[in-house]
């Protein structure tokens, strides 16, 4: 014969804890580790077929090294008796009959430990139970030594008043594990430092005219400024003086750090010199953006490009582009392509530079002289336009005259400049490079030309003429070109 509860019993039915589990055990301990043990408490009541560390962990939301630690907690205090390590089983004992009946005792290690503390301590401060606990699994999972603890605590009771609490002495012991401080010396160390962090985010806030005690944010957040941008403290208080008449705050402060960090890279210590010359180069910027016609404050990609503006020329260089790139109505990326094509051409001082422009500047208005000849029909003087005109001058080796003679030619034609440029082409491979060569050419060409219908004297000449390597638009102009050097020719003789 056999008995068993229904397999939804438990669900329906109760788990006694006793008051004094709550009243002593409870509050020093890990909520964790309450919720461990409470689960196990319902499982000896109520007996499950299949359990083990993996199921305990999936009901409860934790891993098995968390369930282990809790339970190794427990066996701490003395409530619970680990029997078998494989697999794991843990036979609870009655708070009561604890008080009451002498056992075996906690855990040697733990006596010791319990007793330096204590002995350390002595008419300073009594640890209850559940703090020396707590401070026991700073050992145990945080792998603190029992030396660092009691100098953990001393220097709590320094700092805070010996009636610190034991939660806030935990997260400094988690901060010297997470330092990886295991040894006196190395957590004196840590925090010696952190103390000077401390003071010297105090004056900070003094210097900001605010005063509260620095929170764990605050030190971070101070940290950051001094280990990871590296700035002084001088330069610190130098960057809460430049905030000026607007509110002061943690946020602008860190905003005019960052700036300066950004702009100087990871070089090292950054101090006041740094800070200053970080204002100058944001007033800089700005005078930039306002030849540009853009004002307010430069955002921190602006900042980052006019950085990099400044690896290759200096400010009043920088300034001869942004007025070149106003005057075009272009935006501030635009001065970094001027700048780097201005490189590339090996320009290396404002001189050469001015050169350039002024140069550019007058072939401008060579372009646009010719365009002025084609009656409003593509005028843009742009980057395609002006590199026609180089290759026209340099590859190809035309004067101005014979171009502004192609030019004329090109006056009734659809696409003038790209007229402009087959005809040029053509006279390069032939060899004309005056207007005299051009004369020439078509006196050949009338001597080759087969005799044709008689018809009108003026238009003989261009009747006769041969056409060879020009497309129609190219004859045509070539023609009224030809009887405009005759009529030319003419007049010059009568003149004579």
């Amino acid at each position: 014969m056999t008995f068993a509860f229904d397999d939804h019993f438990a669900m329906f039915d109760i788990t006694p804890v006793e008051n004094q589990f709550i009243l002593e055990y409870l509050p020093g301990a890990k909520g964790e580790y309450v919720k461990v043990y409470l689960y196990g408490l319902l499982c000896c009541y109520h007996p499950k077929k299949e359990m083990d560390l993996g199921t305990m962990g999936r009901e409860l939301g934790m891993s098995e090294e968390e369930i282990l630690a809790a339970f190794r907690y427990w066996e701490r205090r003395g409530i619970v008796r680990r029997v078998s390590d494989n697999p794991p089983t843990w036979e609870y004992i009655n708070i009561k009959q604890k008080s009451l009946v002498r056992d075996d005792g906690p855990d040697p290690e733990y006596v010791r430990f319990s007793c330096e503390i204590e002995s350390s301590f002595e008419d300073v401060r009594d640890f209850h139970g559940s703090e020396i606990a707590a401070c026991y699994e700073w050992k145990e999972e945080m792998n603190l030594s029992t030396e660092v603890i009691v100098m953990l605590l001393k220097y709590m009771c320094r700092t805070r008043g010996k009636n610190f609490r034991i939660k806030d002495a935990e997260k400094v012991a988690m901060h010297l594990a997470d330092e990886k401080a295991y040894t006196v010396e190395d957590a004196e160390q840590v925090l010696a430092r952190d103390e000077m962090m401390t003071a010297g985010f105090r004056k900070v806030l003094r210097k900001m005219g605010m005063r509260f005690n620095p929170s764990d944010a605050n030190i971070a957040l101070y940290r950051k400024w001094t280990e990871e941008w590296h700035f002084t403290q001088e330069a610190i208080e130098e960057a809460c003086d430049r905030m000026g008449t607007s509110a002061p705050s943690l946020g602008v402060l860190d905003a005019i750090l960052e700036t300066t960090y950004r702009s100087k890279g990871k070089k090292g210590q950054l101090g006041r010199d740094d800070l200053a010359e970080t204002e100058k180069q944001r007033s800089d910027l700005k005078t930039v953006l306002t030849e540009l016609g853009q004002y307010g404050a430069p955002t921190p990609a602006q900042q980052k490009l006019y950085s990099q503006m400044l690896e290759k020329y200096p400010q009043e260089i920088i300034l001869m582009a942004a007025k070149e790139c106003a005057a075009k109505q272009k935006r501030f990326d635009s001065v970094m392509k001027l700048l780097e094509s201005w490189q590339e051409r090996g320009f290396t001082n404002a001189d050469q530079i001015r050169e350039h422009i002024s140069a550019f500047h007058e072939k401008e208005e060579f372009m646009k002289e010719l365009r002025g000849k084609w009656a409003g029909r593509d005028t843009d003087i742009g980057q395609k336009a002006m590199q026609m005109l180089d290759r026209w001058e340099n590859s190809l080796g035309f004067s101005r005259e014979m171009i502004s003679l192609a030019a004329d030619l090109a006056f009734e034609v659809k696409r003038p400049a790209s007229y402009m440029d087959k005809t040029l082409e053509a006279w390069a491979q032939e060899g004309i490079r005056t207007p005299e060569d051009v004369k020439k050419m078509q006196q050949a060409r009338a001597e080759k030309a087969q005799p044709a219908a008689k018809s009108s004297a003026k238009n003989v000449n261009a009747q006769q003429y041969t056409q060879r390597d020009y497309d129609h638009e190219q004859q045509e102009a070539m023609e009224r070109m030809i009887s405009a050097m005759n009529a030319s020719g003419k007049e010059g003789g009568k003149d004579a």
